[in-house]
């Protein structure tokens, strides 16, 4: 079987997806031919560039933006309709790669690519089927496209979001999101390994996952973790954000008598704001740069403070992991938020209200929410089991294995020959030709700003302003949707 996975950067969620089931096809068929495409990339650097970094800066620095933007496009509105041409007149770059892949079936782990492979279908340039995969805990409406030939989602309840939304539910199956099954067994000798890593096996754990995105707010989160008059110990994994890891390294190398383990990743930390001189531990810490094996600190940890992106979320229901999360952009995650915090899987970090202040201010207490959430928890052991429970009842153990499987009759089942370009195919390769010069003249509206006007640093300080920059991009993303309007 020839699968070709179609995937994007924009966060992590979604190549992990592919990824994870990319594996799982070549242990289960090793004669497969398996290749995985970052789509936006594909068609072109300039439209990646813009599509990821213009989805990091509005959700870090105006995510009201972006949520309303969310929204509006998961109606039948100018909003709906304008990411729909976009990637219609895009998805005429994957005819090339057709052609010389000759793949079987494609696989989407991301909307846009949905859309782009169901217009393959729906123009006839291919009739293989297309498997949209659904990679957050609520449906949005770029995922549901009528070349669709099945959709993977993660929940029962998605299986009746999808009907209201006009989809025949029986090619809709709850199988749940791709991960590695690693996620799914269990750690039969979690006191010693947690005792290899300099911990207590006594004391209950935390993990803390900072994810892409933030350094004032998980810095903050922390503080208070050391705040509350409770023993426990807690693992930080940064990922590949260097300037959170600086402060935290800081931090650390500041209280050495609550460091655990060697430091084995440093960078110069060169904003002096980010020392965090101040902040005094109380709760032994382990710190992580980048690592593989996530899936080894969530199965000796007890409680996982972490965003509640798609991937994460799945990977933390596998190894019945307990949540806490905090700041979810809108969209998305605060729809993820929604159906976790429902189901008794999750907790969420909210700003403290009125009468909260209220409460602490009569009792003289000084914590954050994020304080009393977690103290809650770890007070209440049976609160946690009930969680446990909650994600052993939902985690999707065989979520590869039955993606493959629906893949595979998908298949299977074709009837009549495959229809599929050729690299001769003058009238298709034509259609290829007009997407080029589209993107051609998305490149010129982009030089218009120069790389600055979408640089990022990691981090984002204080409350989400609408700055000078998102006005730009607003006004980048307008002129070449001007021009895409006049193409149609």
């Amino acid at each position: 079987m020839r699968v070709l996975i179609f995937s994007a950067k924009t966060g992590g969620g979604h190549m992990r997806a592919a990824q994870a089931l990319e594996e799982v096809i070549m242990k289960r068929d090793p004669s497969s031919e398996v290749r995985t495409v970052d789509g936006l990339e594909y068609v072109n650097h300039y439209f990646n560039k813009v599509v990821v970094k213009g989805y990091k800066f509005s959700a870090m620095k105006l995510p009201k933006m972006y949520g309303m933007i969310y929204h509006a496009s998961n109606n039948d509105n100018g909003a709906y309709k304008l990411v729909q041409r976009t990637n219609s007149h895009f998805a005429k770059k994957f005819i090339p790669l057709l052609a010389e892949f000759q793949p079987d079936v494609l696989v989407s782990t991301h909307p846009f690519m949905s859309i782009m492979c169901s217009r393959l279908r729906e123009k006839v340039i291919t009739n293989i089927p297309v498997i949209s995969i659904i990679t957050d805990f609520a449906p949005h409406a770029a995922y549901i496209n009528p070349g669709v030939s099945e959709y993977i989602v993660s929940s029962d309840q998605m299986v009746d979001e999808l009907e209201k939304l006009g989809v025949d539910r029986s090619i809709v199956h709850p199988v749940g999101i791709p991960i590695p099954p690693v996620f799914f067994e269990k750690d039969e000798q979690r006191d010693e390994h947690l005792k290899e890593l300099g911990f207590d096996p006594s004391l209950q754990t935390v993990l803390v996952m900072a994810g892409s995105f933030g350094v004032t707010d998980i810095l903050k989160i922390y503080e208070s973790l050391n705040g509350i008059d409770l023993d426990f110990q807690i693992i930080v994994i940064t990922g590949r954000n260097q300037k959170l890891f600086n402060a935290f390294n800081t931090i650390i190398n500041n209280n050495p008598e609550h460091r655990v383990g060697d430091i084995q990743v440093n960078f110069e930390v060169k904003d002096e704001s980010l020392r965090c001189d101040k902040i005094k531990l109380t709760k032994n810490t382990k710190l992580i740069y980048f690592t593989d094996e996530v899936y080894r600190y969530m199965h000796i940890s007890d409680l996982i403070i972490t965003k509640p992106g798609g991937l994460t979320v799945t990977e933390s229901l596998a190894s019945c992991l307990p949540m806490v999360l905090f700041r979810g952009i809108p969209g998305q995650e605060t729809d993820n938020t929604e159906y976790l915090t429902n189901n008794n899987l999750a907790v969420s970090i909210q700003k403290t209200s009125t009468e909260d202040k209220l409460h602490n201010m009569l009792h003289e207490k000084k914590r954050s929410n994020a304080a009393d959430t977690v103290d809650r928890l770890l007070r209440y052991p049976e609160r946690l089991r009930s969680m446990k429970e909650s994600c052993s009842r939902l985690n999707n153990r065989d979520s590869a294995n039955n993606v493959y499987d629906i893949m595979k009759r998908a298949v299977d089942e074709m009837t009549g020959p495959r229809i599929l370009p050729t690299l001769n195919d003058a009238e298709l390769l034509s259609d290829e030709a007009e997407a080029e010069r589209l993107i051609r003249e998305f490149e010129a509206v982009i030089s218009k700003y120069g790389d600055d006007d979408l640089s990022l640093s990691d981090d984002y300080e204080g409350d989400y302003d609408l700055e000078e920059k998102g006005y730009r991009f607003i006004d980048l993303m307008h002129q070449n949707f001007k021009k895409l309007r006049t193409k149609d």
